[in-house]
């Protein structure tokens, strides 16, 4: 069993970090091969870039055979998941049970 990337996009996800984070998520999915752990518990700005960018690492990791997981939605997280109906997309989770 392999250990799950983790992955942590800071205090924002939009379009100003944007592709930033897309070249450090692919780069990090390119080696490890694994389930992803992305922590959202520092996301103060969030915008329709960083769905955009979200929903494409959802398809990266699905595509690959493997999980996404999101933890620790900041407030600003859950409001737009809310907004955008996000959670029929993807689930939030408030912690990653430890193994």
């Amino acid at each position: 069993m392999s250990t799950a990337l983790h992955l942590d996009p800071g205090t924002g996800l939009t379009i100003v970090h944007a592709a930033e984070l897309r070249e450090q998520w692919l780069a990090g999915l390119n080696s490890a091969h694994s389930d992803v752990v992305l922590s959202l518990k520092q996301v103060q700005e969030f915008d329709s870039s960083g769905v955009q960018l979200l929903l494409a690492l959802a398809r990266t990791v699905q595509a690959d055979g493997h999980t996404l997981t999101l933890v620790a939605p900041s407030k600003t997280v859950r409001d737009v998941f809310e907004l955008f109906q996000l959670d029929t997309l993807l689930a939030l989770v408030a912690q990653v049970a430890p193994h």
